[in-house]
């Protein structure tokens, strides 16, 4: 009985960590689709021969005294 119970309370457990790891495969998923739509768009506002890594892409460096 007690070995049972171990049993299942071991299961219980597995079963929750997987789903917590389904979880955020899923997001990482959604994210990925997410960040492919979004560079298709942009490739779509831009004017044809334009880089996409330019240097008006860049952060710009502020020196502060």
């Amino acid at each position: 009985m007690e070995q049972d119970r171990e049993y299942r309370d071991a299961l219980r457990m597995g079963l929750r960590r997987a789903g917590l790891h389904w979880l955020r495969a899923g997001y990482e998923v959604v994210a990925g689709v997410g960040a492919l739509l979004t560079e298709v768009v942009e490739a779509r506002k831009r004017p044809d021969g334009e880089d996409p890594g330019s240097d008006d892409d860049r952060p710009i460096r502020i020196e502060l005294d």
